[in-house]
């Protein structure tokens, strides 16, 4: 059939909230290890069994400021369908009392003006009752960052660090006992009780943040899942196609539309979702008394031949081909249907482009298998970041920073969560008719999310301002939430050995070759045989004895 013309690229209207969620998943490595061990690794990887760390994390007690419209089921996401008329005050009576800190985040985006020169920073830190100063770096380049932060030991009082960056800094178990603060005496047990917005994160998450049998890290609880594929659900409903069902339903749609010569192709790089449409496991699947690896599985397999395919039909923008970092222009403008991205897109996409174009609507896939079987989604780990506090301070110090981060930490529905997001109604936000905050102006120029990235909360589906995003998104999700892997490993909170990790990289750029046409399907084998011998067999018999020592053999 013949399509429109696809049209011009609409100009980006405001700071991007949580635009880092695709960056995330960039390869099974960042997404399979968890965030660091209980003992010293020595490289060799370690494990303890989530029971094991019950002592050193806060005890839970949970903090509902209001009811949600659309409870998640099975542990997705609650989502609220407007903004409260009135806000709770949660953190009332846990402030700072004067100090100044600085805060080492990622932003990504341009740099707001800084403490001195930024009207928001000065009503936040106000409700905190003490000061924050931000020094940012590029959200696109925060590996090196770190790891020059890292080996420098030149560290904010401050500092958060993305969950998959922990886990490719060399030998950061050891590096985070020697920089950063001891939490235990402060937020063990009931102790974190007097940071009662910080007891109400969940208990999974702070077990993520144990290194070295010591609690040192404050957790982000992450949602589930972090990538699917987004699809331009208006593009697709003004050409009058369905919504495909199982793999080959999306290939031959996306054969459809793809037009090259009217600048419109099918995909981005959706390989991360085709892994989860054909069924393979996160990382290992324990089965006969074997343990499976991803690379091992005909499922994987499948999915890398499925994505040779797409690549070899043309199917997939010339840019991303070229292994560009443009998809999500691409497919906001049009120029490709569907792309693999972080779920934080989504909102972030609709926050640059309603404005200009009201009709614009993404959706997410629904949660479809290879041949009409059911996919395996793979869970997030239950910390996507954590900040730590700077080795050395005094103890008040430390409990001043804890009131910093108790505050950030305050949940949808609250005051402080309008504060920190949104800044000062009438001077940085205004509410819409349907009571939705909006950027001023100046809130465009001012307001960022370095107090949003130096804590966690629940996950929850809150942007309401954005026309069927909560109802599509949680209907995803709840829906979604029944393909969750089982993973044999949950509840133990696993260092990977040095080498395992490391084998990876070189499979997955080669695996990038062969899928885009510059290797054979046949190099394959090797690849697979050189993950085996440089790493792999290695990480099998750790895991292997993991299961063994814990009773799951």
């Amino acid at each position: 059939m013949s399509l429109p013309p696809t049209p011009a690229p609409s100009r980006r209207r405001f700071l991007s909230l949580m635009g880092a969620t695709g960056a995330t998943a960039l390869s099974a490595g960042m997404l399979s290890g968890c965030s660091g061990g209980a003992g010293e690794t020595g490289g060799g990887g370690s494990a303890s069994a989530a029971t094991d760390l019950n002592d050193l994390i806060p005890t839970f007690q949970p903090f509902e400021a209001v009811v949600p419209d659309i409870p998640g089921v099975a542990g997705a996401p609650d989502g609220f369908t407007a903004y409260p008329d009135s806000f709770v005050r949660a953190a009332a009576d846990v402030r700072g009392s004067g100090g100044h800190y600085t805060a080492m985040t990622p932003m990504w985006g341009p740099v707001p003006p800084g403490l001195g020169n930024n009207s928001f920073y000065d009503h936040v830190n106000e409700r905190i009752g003490a000061t924050v100063e931000f020094n940012f770096q590029d959200g696109n380049t925060i590996i090196d960052k770190m790891n020059a932060v890292v080996a420098g030991r030149d560290v904010a009082d401050i500092t958060m660090f993305p969950d998959w960056v922990i886990n490719l800094i060399p030998q950061f178990n050891r590096a985070v006992g020697e920089l950063f603060e001891d939490l235990t005496p402060y937020l063990a047990g009931d102790a974190a009780l007097a940071y009662p917005l910080l007891a109400n994160l969940d208990s999974d998450a702070w077990r993520a943040n144990v290194f070295n049998e010591q609690l040192q890290g404050i957790p982000w609880p992450s949602e589930p899942f972090s990538n699917w594929i987004l699809y331009r659900r208006d593009l697709l409903e003004e050409y009058g196609l369905a919504v495909p069902a199982d793999s080959e339903e999306l290939f031959e749609l996306g054969k459809e539309v793809n037009d090259p010569d009217n600048n419109r192709w099918a995909f981005g790089d959706i390989s991360l979702t085709a892994r989860q449409i054909f069924g393979a496991p996160k990382q290992w699947r324990y089965e006969n008394g074997e343990l499976v690896h991803m690379f091992e599985t005909e499922e994987w397999r499948a999915s890398v031949e499925f994505m040779r395919r797409v690549f070899d039909a043309g199917l997939v923008h010339p840019d991303l081909v070229a292994q560009g970092d443009n998809a999500k222009e691409l497919l906001n403008s049009g120029q490709i249907l569907f792309n693999q991205d972080g779920l934080g897109a989504w909102h972030e996409a609709y926050g640059q482009i309603l404005g200009d174009n009201p009709d614009f609507r993404l959706d997410l896939l629904p949660a479809l298998g290879h041949d009409g079987g059911d996919p395996v989604l793979h869970r997030n780990d239950p910390s996507s970041q954590s900040v730590f506090v700077r080795k050395g301070m005094e103890p008040e110090q430390i409990e001043e920073i804890l009131a910093i981060v108790n505050f950030c930490a305050a949940p949808f529905g609250t005051q402080e969560y309008m504060d920190y997001r949104y800044g000062e109604e009438g001077v940085h936000h205004e509410r819409n008719e349907h009571g939705a905050p909006e950027l001023t102006d100046l809130g465009n120029s001012e307001v960022n999310d370095g107090y949003y990235f130096i804590s966690g909360r629940p996950p929850a589906v809150t942007e309401s301002q954005y026309p069927d995003f909560v109802s599509w998104k949680t209907a995803w999700y709840n829906d979604a939430i029944a393909y969750a892997e089982d993973d044999p490993f949950a509840g133990i909170r696993i260092q990977r050995p040095d080498r395992f990790s490391a084998a990876e990289l070189p499979l997955t750029d080669r695996v990038e070759d062969i899928i885009r046409g510059r290797e054979d399907l046949s190099a394959l084998d090797t690849a697979i045989d050189d993950w085996r011998r440089d790493g792999g067999e290695e990480g099998r018999e750790f895991y292997l004895e993991v299961l063994r020592e814990h009773g799951r053999d």
